[in-house]
């Protein structure tokens, strides 16, 4: 992949992956809506996947819409069902869910249980400059595709609550110094990142996995 940005991407919209729950709309799924304690604690790769199925089903019905058997808005009582259903295929070990290549061979497996056939999308390992991290995301949000993300290990304090973590990048925003900040669904919540600060401020033994499903 090049370092070309396409400026025809920009302003790229947001994805919205709303889950709602009487008055409460939550942004994306949670881990902590799991009932057991184990799940609970490694359940943020399950929860990516099932965000990123439930809205390739609602976006694309004609091609994805066995990948969720709930109709109408998410609603938390469903989104349960589903992310228990899908836990079934994306197993996190006992260490968690650290290989994206695993990622998204379980991802597939799911969808082929559901009759459906995804190509996956993985960012290469290689990939070291942030423009190819860049371009890998504005592509896949041009496309109104989100992005699975793994955040491995990562020395900036400010990180703390993405390490060891997969999360459902939604947006990709470039600010008029073009700064790039990519917004994610994290336990429910939607937050903002700096992307320069996440990957160039990072050992180069810090792994940052991105792959999306067309």
């Amino acid at each position: 992949m090049d370092n070309f940005i396409n400026p025809n991407y920009f302003p790229l919209k947001e994805i919205e992956i709303p889950i709602y729950d009487s008055e409460i709309i939550y942004n994306g799924g949670n881990q902590y809506w799991f009932l057991n304690r184990f799940h609970k604690l490694s359940g943020c790769g399950p929860i990516a996947a099932a965000n990123i199925t439930a809205y390739l089903s609602q976006a694309f019905p004609d091609k994805f819409s066995n990948l969720y058997p709930y109709k109408g808005a998410l609603t938390k009582k469903d989104f349960i069902e589903h992310m228990l259903e899908i836990r079934k295929w994306v197993k996190p070990g006992l260490f968690g869910l650290t290989s994206v290549q695993q990622f998204s061979n379980n991802v597939l497996s799911f969808a082929q249980s559901r009759g459906v056939t995804l190509a996956p999308h993985i960012l290469d390992k290689d990939a070291t400059n942030i423009q190819e991290a860049i371009n890998f995301i504005s592509e896949a949000m041009f496309q109104k595709l989100p992005v699975a993300i793994l955040v491995l290990k990562h020395p900036v304090k400010e990180f703390k609550e993405y390490v060891w973590h997969w999360m459902t990048i939604t947006g990709l925003r470039r600010d008029g110094e073009n700064k790039y900040y990519i917004s994610i669904s994290t336990y429910g919540e939607c937050k903002e990142i700096d992307l320069d600060l996440l990957w160039n401020h990072r050992r180069p033994k810090d792994v940052i996995s991105l792959a999306y499903f067309t």
